[in-house]
């Protein structure tokens, strides 16, 4: 990719700017938490205003790959943390395999009478059937990474306690390790979605923030529909990919 600004090329030029720093950022040039140039250092160097510049750094801001802080500067974000879609994990799994240190703070914690939705994602016909409701912010190294609301449809007479999940960390973990319950296969959907005022303060990001809403049933291994869990992923610290082949 060019380094350098092509006023003749279609491309607006915040644009080509934008893209001359992504570069430098996924090569390494500026590291995670690094401040990168100034408005007026990037004015000089690449010969374009300061309304253009900040366009370009603007852009970055929304795509997560920057995020500025008043008074001090421009700092690039950490990477994204990326999962597979095709892989069925938990998130305290997903955080080890990166590296991180998976974390909660408990929000709600009880036995609920469930929402419709969650009803019939998790087969239950019985109207007085309460689930385990278990709403946390999850966290990766003590940052925020999404909120996570889960509905357990447990066997009768079992039960998960709050300190044994704060003890534990994982769902998935009790399930296997106290009941025998092996998180098999998941149903999962993604959309994206912006984040309300209380969102937005327990993932400390600002209102409106772009997130990524991941809704999913998980099936034990005699293919019961044993969890209906949302998870509200901040959009600027965590994607999916996928390898698509092509049928011969």
């Amino acid at each position: 990719m060019s380094r350098a600004i092509d006023p003749s090329n279609i491309i607006p030029k915040y644009y080509q700017l934008a893209n001359i720093l992504r570069a430098q950022i996924e090569d390494g040039t500026w590291k995670a938490n690094e401040t990168i140039q100034s408005e007026r250092q990037l004015e000089q160097q690449y010969n374009l205003s300061r309304p253009t510049i900040r366009q370009a750094i603007d852009l970055l801001i929304t795509q997560g790959f920057l995020y500025r802080i008043h008074g001090k500067g421009t700092f690039v974000s950490p990477p994204k943390l990326q999962k597979g879609i095709l892989e069925l994990t938990s998130f305290s799994e997903d955080m080890r395999n990166r590296g991180l240190e998976p974390g909660q703070i408990f929000l709600e914690f009880g036995m609920v009478n469930p929402p419709k939705k969650v009803k019939t994602h998790l087969e239950i016909t019985d109207p007085q059937k309460k689930v385990l409701r278990i709403q946390r912010v999850r966290t990766g190294d003590g940052e925020p990474i999404g909120i996570q609301d889960s509905y357990l449809n447990l066997p009768d007479g079992k039960e998960i306690t709050q300190k044994e999940l704060a003890e534990r960390g994982s769902i998935y973990a009790i399930l296997q390790e106290k009941f025998g319950i092996y998180p098999a296969e998941a149903d999962e959907t993604l959309e994206v979605t912006l984040a309300s005022d209380e969102e937005a303060a327990h993932l400390s990001i600002s209102s409106g923030s772009p997130l990524l809403l991941n809704e999913r049933i998980l099936y034990s291994q005699d293919r019961k529909a044993i969890e209906f869990v949302s998870i509200l992923y901040r959009g600027d610290r965590y994607k999916y990919y996928m390898r698509l082949t092509r049928k011969m």
